[in-house]
């Protein structure tokens, strides 16, 4: 998948590569769809580890909220950066397999509560009205444009638009800056549903409905085998 930069091969490509026959390969993968959910639960399971720990290093080391937005930015960048070449294929299969976007989804949260916890021990110098909406906000900003940046679930012609260094600077900067202003209130419900109506407008629309979810019973890959992932 590194090589291509897709999941384009076969389960015989495979097995050339790696000098085995296909009847090995066949008695531990189905097709080649158990062997990327394979392949995406191990990387994943080391970008979340990389991750956890490259937060914590910046928890434990504290300071004002300001610097403390630009160790993150920092940090993430850099392991999502380590691992582009490998989760970018992935992230491209993810538009049509609804297994890897239900596992990426997973990971991704622990990462993003981690990060919005650690903001959050300077919820004093937040003024936004509500900081935990804020960091959340902000943090999914932040990452949208580090992976389009690296390329994640766009084509290759749209990596490395810009200068590494000055984006993640500039990224840490408006993070902070939009964490430190007081904005003036807004109506509850523009806030709680994520939709203003206009005046004499139509209301906001109804949350989706949760029977869309993605179930465990309708996942083909047996997740159940990797319990700390889950």
């Amino acid at each position: 998948m590194t090589k291509r930069g897709s999941d384009e091969f076969t389960l015989n490509e495979v097995a050339k590569h790696e000098n085995v026959s296909i009847g090995s390969i066949y008695c531990r993968f189905d097709s080649t769809d158990n062997l990327v959910h394979v392949v995406q639960l191990r990387v994943l399971a080391r970008v979340n580890a990389d991750m956890l720990a490259a937060i914590a290093v910046v928890q434990e080391r504290g300071g004002d909220l300001i610097d403390m937005v630009h160790d993150l930015v920092q940090s993430i960048a850099e392991v999502l950066h380590g691992y582009a070449e490998v989760m970018r294929p992935l992230m491209l299969r993810a538009s049509g397999d609804p297994v890897v976007t239900w596992i990426g989804k997973r990971i991704h949260l622990r990462t993003s509560e981690a990060v919005i916890d650690t903001l959050l021990t300077c919820k004093t110098e937040i003024r936004h009205p509500h900081p935990r909406h804020a960091t959340d906000a902000g943090f999914r900003i932040v990452y949208a444009a580090i992976a389009h940046y690296l390329g994640y679930g766009s084509s290759l012609d749209a990596t490395g638009e810009g200068d590494w260094s000055p984006l993640k600077n500039d990224l840490g900067d408006m993070l902070a800056a939009y964490l430190l202003i007081a904005f003036k209130r807004r109506r509850t419900a523009a806030l709680s549903t994520g939709y203003a109506a206009p005046a004499n407008g139509p209301a906001a629309p109804a949350p989706l409905s949760p029977t869309g979810a993605l179930s465990m019973n309708s996942i083909a890959f047996p997740l159940a085998y990797f319990p700390t992932l889950i």
